[in-house]
């Protein structure tokens, strides 16, 4: 019997070692509903919740798709338009001047609730991640986010 064999970078890999290496590859990928379970529930929000944020003018709603998506579909109420690469600077660098003129809003403090949507929840999620580890202890992301938002509005 013949054995087949592809030459990468002078080794010979067999069509055996390449189905090994799927399957490690696959033992360590991260589905989506695993990371949701793995979130910690106080920095999660859900539509029921969202419904009344959009009353709470001290709650930040932060919309971190690119402006064309925005232009596109619109945001939730009350939300501002913050692109995902523009979170760190807008809460770290940026005074509150110019946060007010920028996004007509003040600019949150540490202390307060700050909440990050997207399309999906991804890009959400790493936007928490930066906030928490600025020191925005309160912040919190909606997962089911503009998908969600928007097909429970028709």
């Amino acid at each position: 019997m013949m054995r087949r064999a592809i030459v990468l970078c002078r080794y010979a890999v067999t069509h055996a070692d390449l189905q090994l290496h799927a399957v490690f590859v696959r033992s360590f990928a991260t589905k989506g509903e695993d990371i949701k379970k793995k979130m910690d529930p106080k920095h999660v929000v859900h539509y029921d919740e969202i419904l009344k944020v959009i009353h709470q003018p001290r709650k930040v709603l932060i919309d971190v798709r690119n402006p064309d998506e925005v232009d596109t579909t619109g945001m939730i109420p009350t939300s501002i338009n913050i692109p995902l690469p523009h979170v760190k600077d807008a809460l770290v660098s940026m005074s509150n001047e110019d946060f007010r003129k920028t996004y007509k809003r003040d600019k949150p403090s540490e202390d307060d609730e700050i909440i990050f949507y997207c399309r999906s929840g991804k890009r959400s999620q790493e936007a928490l991640d930066q906030a928490l580890k600025l020191g925005y202890s309160n912040s919190k992301t909606y997962l089911g986010s503009w998908n969600e938002w928007s097909s429970k509005q028709k």
